[in-house]
């Protein structure tokens, strides 16, 4: 029977709820407890009252009732009770003044007070954090949980560029080829990995709902996007505050920064520690002017911004000293003067040549051999390794090798079987008599273009020759296909979808920048379900963001006047991923503007058949005698002639630049071999995912209600039964999937990885909470005596240091185990816990209990023990995990600064911040700290 005295301290067995409580009146066969906290008393038999008492060590943090904590340095008890000696203060607290609100997190203190949870509770929590301890040193970290496929230049790139610290390149990867992608997934890597933790992300106004759809779809990555209508309510509501500094990842409008200068000044005065700059050939530089408004606001924050992202399609080869300013950006120190910078681009001919014939494989002359040798400084063999050697040091010695990534379709077409192509099919339509002489065939070119738009109520329908076409094509062509249509205006597809599904009875969905979030969600979802819409007709907004390879066929209700634009709506399924040739299909009605821009961006650009990087370029240089041609303005052999002298011009241009193809460049931004091993690796860990296993099992713990969907789906369901809170699970539940292909097409479901919020929150809740961390069962054996009591407690080895360091890759053993029987003998090494797994049963918890309270003494003495038996084992794994740690600092320090001495981009920075970094890696792994994680009492009996 416990000896109970007035002021002890414990807490119910059976209700939780009640708080901490304090005894307040003892008789001869019960004891009156007062829980403060709930304003409760609750009278209990003495002889089995469901009662823990709850006493701290020296060590422990107390909170008194007003909410302070200290530290305990001194336990003295006094006619039973206890009498606490705090560091922060000479006087003692008894612990009558303790507060009555507590949290037990400690695994004894908890097992101690009966907050003992089940067995697979336990073990999950092992589970769980070996998995976390493997993926932390796992290689493609940061890169596993986004949402794309496995495509290798983009996961080369994401992992050269991801890995830097403070990186300082330029994505200029030819349209298609995913530049936003592979600028999230470095993104996400810097962020996971803590490189990053305030990301600034400028764009051109038009595209910033686009990246906030982007980050949160494929990296769950949530962007705030900064307009006036936000930063002017931040103001509103606190003027001292600064906008930029009540959100760590933005993204804005440069035109924002460039109108308002208050704001432009208080985001520098914010600070970032990643900047990422999308469009960026838009930022506009020469030797003499400078730059434009736009380069000198990038300028500003990119000299203040450790990383850099700058993002462009715009190739080199149409502007050297554009292509300058934007490395400049990058690193004004290497890149200060446009004259050398052509000087060592003119001396890098010779290199490139002899480039391009070893990774053509072609044999080298004597000559050439001799060439090389001088600027390797030593000599070649002409053989396999040889010329690998000899690549790979060409490669370290490239100009702009390490600040510069552009992939082409040429060159990525190798690595993924080509792409499948697209043709374009023009669907001339009749005149209507009621068109003739109106603004469809004479007038300003937009009103030519998009008629429609002048006629608000719609009435436009009833005459256009498009509507009668479209219908038809669905109906019989394109009967049994997924077909996306995009029109210019939100109201043309509102307009047109009604007709379809009214009138004509096709299953039809809407994609329009009026709809709510949700409802875009649902569209793409609807649209993508073999038993959906036939056809999802879009607004402009759905050529931005969104992307669906899995239909083939395109609509084209109407042509835009810009051509990249063109190309974005064609790039919704002409892209990576695409496994069918693409057909564009064109309606127009003769004699009208329409007709006159399909024959320029057909026979001219050349834009239908394939991706044109000069179409825009060739456009700007005949728009003024083009577009009085588009608006009827002249005769046919007009505009025959411009078509003529439009394509001559652009073959001129395509032959510039494929004369100018930096073979190495292109080498540089995709090694295949590096490439390839990224992707299989990653291919590996989705065909022998454990997750679904460990997610089912883990929800079905915490009594999460879930159900599986036929296509393989889960759908969870929150309810107040949930036994753990604070998981990132939407109130309204959630669907996912663990397939990256079935997620690749259905984005309103979660992809779930270990990356994914939710995981991250598991894991969270496991590191700083206590699921788990407290068990008693039984051990069925033969080899002890029965009864006997046996503890194991596991330690976490933890190095406090700056997280970008992940210094549990280098621990031998993040983890430790400590496994000893009541007498002190030692299992550890000889009875691992997979040994003993398959033998342990469940105890419920009022036997557990019992065990707790009669075997306190000895499970306390064998628990200072373990703590000794663990601590004595921080020296070895601290010399282990130090050894590891220099040898791949050391490594790539002495990398770098070889690197350095042939070639100037590797910054000074660069190698000063890996030092620093260096130096507090080894000052945190030489004083390695044990956190006690869990504890689990085993009670051996003879099997049945």
């Amino acid at each position: 029977m416990t000896d109970f005295a007035i002021g002890q301290r414990y807490l119910s067995d059976t209700e939780n709820e009640l708080g901490l409580g304090v005894v307040v009146l003892v008789d001869d066969r019960c004891v009156h407890i007062l829980f403060p906290q709930s304003e409760e008393t609750r009278v209990y038999a003495k002889a089995s009252a469901p009662l823990s008492r709850v006493m701290f060590k020296k060590g422990d943090t107390i909170t008194d009732q007003d909410g302070v904590t200290f530290t305990v340095s001194e336990v003295e008890i006094t006619n039973a009770v206890c009498r606490y000696h705090v560091a922060e203060t000479d006087k003692p607290i008894m612990e009558t003044r303790l507060g009555a609100s507590i949290q037990l997190a400690k695994p004894l203190e908890r097992l101690l007070a009966n907050r003992i949870h089940q067995n697979d509770w336990y073990e999950l929590r092992q589970d769980i954090l070996n998995t976390q301890a493997h993926l932390a040193s796992h290689p493609l970290k940061g890169l596993m949980g986004a949402r794309v496929d496995i495509i290798e230049h983009q996961l080369y790139i994401a992992h050269e560029v991801g890995k830097r610290i403070a990186p300082r390149v330029l994505l200029a990867d030819e349209v298609g080829l995913g530049k936003t992608i592979e600028a999230g997934l470095i993104i996400h890597q810097q962020l996971l990995n803590a490189k990053a933790e305030r990301v600034l992300i400028l764009v051109p106004d038009s595209l910033q709902y686009q990246w906030m759809i982007e980050l949160r779809r494929r990296f769950n990555l949530e962007f705030a996007i900064f307009d006036l209508v936000r930063t002017a309510s931040i103001a509103e509501h606190n003027p001292e505050q600064n906008p930029f500094l009540t959100e760590q990842c933005i993204i804005a409008s440069i035109d924002l920064l460039l109108d308002h200068a208050d704001l432009h000044e208080k985001a520098l005065e914010a600070g970032f520690d990643l900047l990422v700059v999308d469009e960026a050939h838009h930022l506009h530089w020469d030797s003499e002017q400078g730059g434009n408004d736009k380069y000198e606001l990038v300028e500003d924050f990119a000299k203040q911004t450790s990383g850099v992202l700058l993002l462009t399609a715009t190739p080199e080869q149409l502007g050297l000293e554009s292509h300058f300013a934007r490395l400049r950006l990058l690193d004004p120190h290497r890149f200060c003067s446009l004259d050398e910078f052509i000087d060592s681009e003119d001396n890098f001919a010779q290199t490139a040549q002899i480039a391009e014939i070893l990774l053509n494989n072609e044999p080298l002359t004597q000559g050439q051999l001799q060439t090389l040798e001088q600027l390797l400084g030593h000599e070649v063999s002409d053989d396999e390794q040889g010329r690998g050697r000899a690549i790979n040091e060409l490669l370290d010695r490239h100009g702009t090798g390490r600040v510069l990534f552009r992939n082409t379709r040429e060159s990525v077409a190798q690595l993924i079987s080509g792409f499948k192509g697209r043709k374009a099919t023009c669907y001339p339509l009749a005149l209507p008599e009621t068109w003739q002489n109106t603004y469809h065939t004479h007038g300003k070119l937009r009103e030519q273009l998009w008629s429609e738009e002048l006629q608000p109520d719609g009435s436009w329908l009833e005459e256009d020759p498009r509507v009668v076409w479209l219908i038809d094509i669905l109906k019989h062509e394109l009967k049994h296909k997924k077909v996306l249509l995009i029109a210019r205006s939100g109201a043309t597809v509102e307009s047109l979808e009604a007709v379809l599904r009214l009138h004509a009875g096709i299953k039809t969905a809407i994609f329009t920048e009026q709809m709510s979030l949700l409802e875009r969600d649902q569209a793409p979802a609807y649209f993508s379900d073999v038993e959906g819409a036939q056809i999802l007709l879009a607004s402009e907004i759905g050529s931005e963001g969104r992307n669906f390879q899995f239909a083939s066929d395109l609509i084209l209700f109407d042509l835009p006047a810009n051509p990249d634009t063109l190309e974005q709506r064609i790039g919704r399924l002409d892209r990576i991923g695409q496994r069918r040739e693409i057909n564009i299909h064109v309606p127009y009605v003769q004699g009208t503007a329409t007709e006159r821009l399909y024959r320029w961006y057909h026979d001219a650009l050349n834009i239908f058949s394939q991706i044109s990087p000069t179409a825009q370029t060739v456009q700007e240089q005949f728009i003024m005698d083009l577009k009085p041609i588009l608006e009827g303005q002249g005769s046919d052999d007009d505009l025959q002639n411009l078509i003529d002298e439009g394509k001559q011009h652009r073959l001129a241009l395509e032959e510039m630049m494929q004369q100018g193809r930096d073979r190495l460049l292109e080498y540089n931004s995709c090694r295949p071999r590096v490439a390839h091993k990224i992707a299989q690796t990653m291919q590996e860990f989705d065909d022998t995912n454990t997750l679904p296993r460990f997610f089912e099992r883990f929800m079905s713990s915490i009594n999460m209600d879930f159900s599986g969907q036929r296509d393989g789906s889960l759908m969870l369901h929150p309810s107040d039964e949930v036994q753990v809170q604070g998981l990132a699970i939407p109130e309204d539940g959630m669907t996912l999937t663990f397939e990256r292909e079935q997620a690749l097409v259905r984005e309103d479901m979660a992809f779930m990885t270990y990356e994914h919020p939710l995981m991250q929150s598991i894991f969270e809740t496991i590191n700083s909470g206590s699921f788990g961390n407290a068990s008693v069962a039984t051990l069925q054996t033969k080899a002890m005596p029965e009864g006997l009591l046996l503890l194991e407690v596991n330690f976490r080895v933890e190095a406090i240091a700056p997280k970008m360091l992940n210094l549990t890759t280098y621990l031998p053993r993040p983890m430790l185990r400590v496994f000893i029987s009541q007498q002190g003998t030692d299992f550890s090494e000889k009875v691992t816990s997979q040994m003993i797994t398959p033998y342990i049963q469940r105890l419920d918890k009022s036997r557990a209990g019992q065990v707790v309270k009669a075997r306190r003494e000895v499970i306390e003495q064998r628990y200072d023990q373990a703590v000794s038996l663990a601590n004595a084992q921080l020296d070895e794994i601290s010399r282990e995990a130090i050894e590891r740690f220099n040898q791949r600092f050391e490594r790539e320090i002495e990398r770098l600064q070889f690197l350095q001495t042939i070639n100037p981009n590797v910054r000074d920075s660069e190698i000063h911040q890996l030092k620093r970094l260096h130096e507090q890696g080894l000052q945190a792994l030489g004083q390695l700290t044990l956190i006690p994680d869990s504890i689990r009492v085993l009670i051996a009996v003879k099997p049945n």
